[in-house]
């Protein structure tokens, strides 16, 4: 189970995130797995659940949204979205497809409360991670 070792990257980042900003706690945390991303959202999230104790983020809740595939078609410059298991344009069927999206790992978001701040402010940080492998969005480091 890989998603725990990225769920480590992931709070790694987060932490590092908060502790730029000023913060104690994290009280949110979006990220974006795309169905080939090699990441299986349902496993993330229960990771997560084991990986936050202790840490800044241990009573943050995790979205995780998970995007449509879409591909480009080198063929027609059809732009279509597609199921993970048929990477074929949608709309001539041509097999020559470049995968635009679906395949991305990234740190969307990041909710924190601010320790100079009433418990009641929040501030919402844009997260600017390292690029995916890709070098596409933030992207979540992992080991």
């Amino acid at each position: 189970m890989h998603e725990l070792s990225i769920c480590q990257a992931l709070l790694s980042q987060v932490t590092a995130i908060a502790r730029e900003q000023g913060a104690e706690v994290v009280e949110s945390i979006v990220v974006e797995v795309g169905p080939l991303s090699g990441v299986n959202a349902e496993l993330l999230a229960r990771a997560f659940e084991v990986a936050r104790i202790g840490s800044c983020a241990a009573e943050a809740a995790l979205s995780i949204d998970v995007p449509q595939v879409t591909v480009s078609c080198l063929s027609c410059g059809a732009q279509s979205h597609v199921p993970p298991n048929r990477l074929l344009c949608g709309a001539c069927g041509g097999f020559r497809a470049r995968i635009i999206a679906g395949d991305e790992l990234n740190l969307r978001r990041v909710e924190l409360q601010a320790r100079h701040l009433p418990a009641t402010a929040r501030t919402a940080v844009a997260a600017t991670a390292m690029a995916a492998e890709k070098g596409c969005g933030a992207g979540i480091d992992h080991v």
